[in-house]
């Protein structure tokens, strides 16, 4: 799923309208709008107070986990062999 779709799914799901939603996080709601269609990407700090709004990870808004939260597993240190 795009990060388009979970950002519109996640502010449907609180009961939020594109306007509540934008002045809650400081951007315009044309430019949710845009982030909502994929048209444009959202930057890091937009990013964050959207994961901090909705207790999910960047990672899940991006896409990259289906999990909206990170697990509780400690991280595998990579430079072990």
């Amino acid at each position: 799923m795009k990060y388009g779709h979970r950002i519109a799914e996640l502010r449907e799901r609180k009961g939020m309208t594109q306007e509540e939603l934008s002045a809650s996080i400081g951007i315009s709601r044309a430019a949710l709008s845009h982030y909502e269609k994929n048209r444009r990407k959202p930057d890091y700090e937009t990013l964050n107070r959207l994961a901090d709004l909705f207790q999910v990870s960047i990672d899940y808004l991006l896409g990259r986990r289906d999990a909206p939260r990170a697990s509780a597993e400690p991280e595998t240190n990579l430079s072990e062999p």
